[in-house]
């Protein structure tokens, strides 16, 4: 720690503290959890990810990562104050602005191993959707099954867009 403090020193930068910490990662990270008497090994948020020690299928280390929980909240607070401003513009305005999330959301976060939390979240958006679709008048204008017929053409490619475990060269 105090020879990286040392060399950000020469480029006049230097490190916070609150937000630096030295933790056990890694390909043993899981075997020697239990000596910083942890009941898992640590994690770390990075960039609006939660990084944590993974295993693949065939059972090797890899780098685990999945949306931090405080981001999906807050935007979704956010997503929720936004339609509720377009609901007097019309549906299509909700709908496309809601669109719009879910495609910069998903080219962010769309990385190897996040599959689940992205469709976790356009479910939770598409809930959002729904519910202020359906407050624009004093009576319900439409069901769910009606709506998950326009959401099917709606939905943007909820695709993973970063392969962040491409093969390696030998295998190719």
């Amino acid at each position: 720690m105090t020879e990286m403090q040392e060399r950000l020193k020469q480029f006049g930068l230097e490190v916070e503290p609150s937000k630096t910490a030295l933790i056990r990662f890694g390909s043993q990270a899981a075997k020697e959890f239990g000596k910083d008497g942890a009941k898992r090994p640590a994690t770390f948020n990075f960039l609006g990810f939660t990084h944590y020690v993974g295993k693949s299928r065939k059972g090797r280390f890899l780098v685990g990562r999945t949306i931090q929980y405080d981001r999906i909240t807050k935007k979704l607070k956010e997503v929720n104050q936004k339609l509720a401003k377009f609901r007097l513009q019309g549906g299509k305005a909700m709908m496309l602005h809601a669109r719009r999330h879910l495609v910069g959301h998903v080219t962010y976060y769309g990385v190897s191993g996040n599959a689940r939390q992205i469709s976790t979240y356009a479910y939770l958006i598409s809930r959002l959707l729904f519910k202020w679709i359906n407050r624009r008048s004093q009576r319900r204008s439409c069901n769910w099954a009606k709506f998950s017929k326009v959401l099917r053409a709606w939905m943007p490619s909820l695709r993973i867009q970063h392969n962040l475990y491409p093969k390696p060269l030998w295998m190719t």
